[in-house]
């Protein structure tokens, strides 16, 4: 097999990278033999210790049996584990300056990766000692460290890292570049809709930002599709789905913060865009494992 020729950007341009390691797990799956809901995955990777699982993602389904593993797309995805299924779970972030991530479309298949396997392994063993079984939810769960001992996990999550790149670098996957198309203005305007609050539904730019509302539309259409209201309708959907699936919070609490009045008007709206309720969509997709 002819060498793929790799990617080569300078020091400063992966610098600008942003990591955040959202979990390491490794344990049976919580909900077998259904189907879960449509649910936001972030990167990452899991390996099929034992049972099966089928993903729905892209169009495709796809079986990982048995010691295979699973590399993530940050997508929506369904999923599916046959019964006794037990994983061994990374997920991150890993995202350009203007919020775009390192491996967009490129994965979201299943493969050997020994290697990786076994990093995989150390890194479950340097985030837990001892520990044989810690759980999705358990993995998440907001925890205190030290500096000290921060540094150390952040370590141990950089190490496992450059193993993932270079298992994705022998399967001929390359890292994606950041988008450039008028890359300037869509990164001022998209920064700007990325941080109005979350109940903001109608965008109204300041009167100091340096392009008018119909060249802003113009250049968000061009650029992803959407106009700037549909941009933040699912900004809102993104973080609604996000919160239902990570079940720290009440659904009340959940429809507050994302500007509902009333539960119920967040319940309608939610299922408008989704087809089913904020509390069928958490029951089914809760188990967001992998």
């Amino acid at each position: 097999m002819p060498k793929m020729k790799v990617n080569q950007l300078p020091a400063e341009v992966w610098r600008s990278l942003r990591h955040e390691w959202l979990w390491v797990y490794r344990g049976p799956v919580p909900q077998c033999g259904v189907w879960s809901a449509e649910i936001p995955v972030p990167a990452g990777v899991f390996f099929v210790e034992s049972g099966e699982v089928r993903i729905r993602a892209d169009g495709k389904e796809t079986l990982v049996p048995r010691g295979q593993a699973f590399f993530s797309s940050p997508k929506l995805r369904r999923h599916w584990f046959a019964a006794n299924t037990c994983l061994l779970s990374v997920g991150f972030r890993s995202q350009w300056p203007d919020g775009t991530a390192l491996f967009r479309d490129a994965l979201n298949f299943a493969a050997d990766a020994p290697a990786l396997r076994k990093a995989t392994r150390q890194l479950f063993a340097s985030i837990y000692g001892a520990q044989k079984v810690v759980s999705y939810r358990q993995a998440i769960e907001a925890a205190k460290y030290s500096a000290s001992e921060w540094a150390v996990r952040e370590a141990a999550f950089a190490a496992w890292f450059v193993v993932w790149m270079e298992t994705l670098q022998e399967l001929g996957v390359q890292p994606e570049p950041q988008r450039r198309a008028r890359r300037r203005r869509v990164d001022q305007l998209v920064a700007w809709l990325q941080a109005l609050p979350l109940d903001q539904t109608t965008p109204s730019l300041p009167p100091d930002f340096p392009i008018g509302s119909r060249r802003a539309e113009q250049l968000m259409q061009e650029q992803f599709g959407i106009g700037l209201r549909m941009f933040l309708e699912r900004r809102r959907l993104d973080v609604a789905r996000e919160r239902i699936v990570a079940d720290h919070e009440t659904l009340k609490e959940i429809a507050f913060a994302l500007g509902f009045r009333h539960a119920s008007h967040f319940t309608a709206w939610f299922r408008r865009q989704t087809g089913v309720s904020p509390s069928e969509y958490r029951q089914s997709g809760v188990e967001q494992a992998a």
